[in-house]
């Protein structure tokens, strides 16, 4: 029996040819995917945002019941707020930002509670962005007497001063247009809803009305 015999073999590696045909299939498998990709990360930016907004309105309600009193709930567009503006910020029902506080209604002073930028997790970082940004689009139909335009304020009992159901539609236009039923789109906005008695929601206004998920 030889021991250390050379079997006759040579270790084969990849011809030019091969490694060509496998980083073409890479690449096509690639392009195929970043559509995709896009897609998914623009509408979990605009699944973050509502999540985000769903939470800080419930917050400015709570807040409201533990301390029995009204706290108001706005959008501005001042991306460089501080708290020494709590009281002369101009609410904006475009956003992006926004801002919870209570007004002493002794002294009629505001104090700031909290407030989100919402470019947070957005893919924005300044006024104007140049990647793919979440937007807000707040509708208040009418107000209760008492009740501040563009503002919604939760009363101590945990409703509001709204006159009718305030809707927040968030959208990723730079991405692509809103899915709808007559115009499909990869795109799926959202909505976040505040009714009269204070009850805050996150809906899909693209699916049918028997749909959990409707608006």
């Amino acid at each position: 029996m030889l021991t250390g015999a050379r079997t006759g073999r040579r270790a084969r590696g990849f011809t030019i040819i091969e490694i060509m045909i496998a980083l073409g299939i890479a690449a096509l498998l690639m392009a195929l995917g970043l559509p995709a990709f896009r897609d998914f990360l623009a509408n979990n930016k605009i699944r973050n945002l509502a999540e985000n907004l769903q939470s800080s309105l419930n917050v400015a309600r709570s807040e409201a019941i533990n301390r029995n009193q009204p706290v108001q709930f706005l959008l501005f567009g001042d991306a460089d707020y501080t708290s020494g503006q709590v009281g002369t910020v101009t609410a904006n029902a475009a956003g992006p930002h926004w801002l919870i506080r209570v007004q002493n209604p002794a002294t009629g002073v505001f104090t700031h509670i909290d407030w989100r930028n919402g470019f947070e997790g957005s893919g924005q970082t300044t006024e104007v962005s140049t990647t793919t940004a979440t937007t807000i689009a707040a509708t208040y139909s009418t107000m209760a007497l008492g009740g501040t335009a563009d503002i919604v304020t939760f009363k101590g009992l945990g409703g509001t001063l709204l006159g009718s159901t305030a809707t927040f539609d968030i959208s990723n236009p730079t991405a692509g247009a809103c899915h709808t039923t007559s115009t499909p789109s990869p795109i799926r906005c959202l909505r976040v809803q505040v009714t009269v008695s204070g009850q805050v929601r996150m809906c899909d206004p693209s699916v049918a009305s028997s749909d959990p998920r409707a608006c």
